[in-house]
Order: C-alpha cells, then structure tokens, then sequence
C-alpha cells in the first residue's frame, strides 16, 4: 500500500473538512448564524428600496455585484480560456488539459447539485443559463473555490520561489473570499448558503487535485 506525501495527506484533509462543513450546513447548523447576519445587515444598511431586499444604497448594491462577479458563468469563462490559452502557449498542454478538465467537471458538477436541490423535474439548456435552479449551494462561491485555487495551484508548479507560491495562494483564497462574503452582503445569498459553497468547493477542488496528482505520480 502506496503511503501519501505531504501534498497528498493536506488534499484529504481539506476534502474531510471540506465535507464535514458542507454536511452541517446541509442539516442547518449555520441557519442561526445566517438569520443574525441578514438582522445586522438590515439594521446596519436597511433595504435599498421598499421594491428589494438587497441592504444598503445603490453604490454598495453594484460593489457587491461586481466583486460577486469573479464567480459568474461570463468571467468564469473568459478567465478559464485565458488561463487555458497561457498553458497552451507555455508549452504545458498536459496541465492544460488537466486545468480544462478541472473546470468543466466542476462546473458539471455544481449543475447537478443544484438540479437535486431545485426538486425540479426537467430543465432546459436556457434556463440552465438564465435562472438559479437551486439557492443551495451558492454557484458563484463554488467555483470560485475551485477556480481560482486551481490556477494557484498550476502557477506554482515549477516554480522554486515559496514566497511566489504563497502569494498565488493567499491571492487564490483572498479572492474566494470575498466573493463569498458579496454573496451574503449582496442579499444573493444566506450564510449557510455561501458556506455550502466554501465547502463543497474546497472538498471537490481536494479530490480532483488529488485524482489528478496520483496520476502524475502513476505515470512517473
């Protein structure tokens, strides 16, 4: 039996934890903190009109949607192709390759988890683009998780400098972050809902790193 690296033993680890905290909100454990946020948020902000119920005025409405957007199907999509692009250019078409299944899968993935969630019976192409099938989890904070720690993580690779990997890294999570944080302050989402995301996310970015990091070390 193979024993795990360092890598490898911090991989499950976040894939443990990861699922443990997506289990706790699944159950609710977080609701009461969701309900004490949304209270301060509305005592603090207030609604931006009697018509909504996004807190605060119209400049703190288009702060949070333009952090949020780092989690949107569009930029999502142009970062990954660029992201895609470099690896190409750089001559890594196999991390390319693997960057690429990463993305598509995840994004499969949280598709179908919202599908579950939504409790409906068929869906179409369309609305799979324009609505939110599923409050839970939240969508943006997912692959948000996913992406960006991803790209971290293929930056890092071959690179000698420590203090370069953490900064991909503190900038990977510095990002995931605030994203999840403009979800709730953005009345997108509960806590609960953002912490599902944080979670689910953090778990599936752990397995595929770690299928894909066992079969380098297969090959090798």
């Amino acid at each position: 039996m193979k024993s795990f690296n360092k890598e490898q033993k911090l991989l499950i680890i976040f894939f443990l934890t990861g699922t443990v905290f997506f289990l706790l909100s699944s159950f609710g454990v977080f609701d009461g903190i969701s309900a004490e946020v949304s209270s301060v948020l509305y005592n603090w902000l207030g609604y931006t009109n009697k018509w909504s119920h996004s807190y605060g005025p119209e400049w703190f409405v288009n702060l949070n949607g333009n952090v949020s957007a780092f989690g949107s199907k569009e930029l999502v999509f142009i970062i990954s192709t660029i992201f895609f692009s470099y690896l190409l250019v750089s001559g890594r078409k196999i991390d390319a390759v693997k960057f690429a299944i990463t993305v598509v899968v995840s994004l499969i993935f949280i598709v179908l988890v919202k599908y579950i969630n939504s409790e409906r019976e068929t869906v179409t192409l369309k609305e799979l683009y324009t609505e939110t099938l599923a409050n839970f989890p939240s969508g943006h904070t997912f692959i948000s998780t996913v992406l960006y720690p991803s790209i971290a993580y293929f930056l890092s690779k071959g690179v000698s400098s420590e203090k370069l990997k953490r900064f991909y890294f503190i900038s990977a999570v510095g990002i995931v972050l605030i994203v999840g944080i403009s979800r709730v302050t953005g009345s997108g989402h509960t806590v609960t809902e953002v912490i599902a995301g944080w979670s689910s996310g953090l778990s599936w970015f752990a397995l595929i790193k770690f299928i894909l990091f066992r079969y380098k070390n297969d090959k090798n």
